[in-house]
């Protein structure tokens, strides 16, 4: 199991990802006779606090996603009211050593304002549950195996 060690910046622990389109929908598209949109290379900020994973609006489009559903949130900012966001299934893998691991084929995800945060997806403890996640905030750095 590959481990990523990255030094801790500004923004906190950010890594590099590659969000795709599920396979399930690359097959829906390819069957439909349709182009796969290109997989968006993106930041991600890894969130202990988040339940769930989100990515960006503008990641929806690159990748001309369809939504799966909804899913009802709550956050700092919407108190007690949860907020409805749409939910998509992705697939997200993770750039470790040159290359990009799998962390998830298939994950369902919110869509979220992020951009104006810098970030493309933010990771939530759904994707932290299948890997080793080590915040060394003594050493400045963040540590991730898949």
């Amino acid at each position: 199991m590959p481990i990523l060690t990255l030094p801790l910046g500004a923004d906190g622990a950010i890594i590099t990802v590659l969000l795709h389109a599920s396979a399930p929908r690359q097959t829906v598209l390819r069957a439909a006779g349709q182009q796969v949109p290109p997989p968006v290379v993106g930041r991600g900020l890894i969130d202990t606090g988040a339940s769930a994973t989100a990515i960006d609006p503008t990641v929806v489009q690159a990748l001309g996603l369809v939504p799966t559903g909804t899913a009802s949130i709550v956050t700092p900012s919407t108190g007690l009211t949860p907020h409805v966001c749409n939910q998509y299934d992705i697939s997200l893998l993770v750039l470790m050593a040159q290359q990009f691991h799998v962390a998830s084929l298939i994950i369902p995800v919110f869509e979220s304002q992020l951009l104006n945060q810098g970030i493309h997806a933010l990771i939530g403890r759904d994707v932290l549950a299948g890997c080793m996640f080590v915040y060394n905030g003594k050493a400045s750095t963040l540590s991730i195996a898949f």
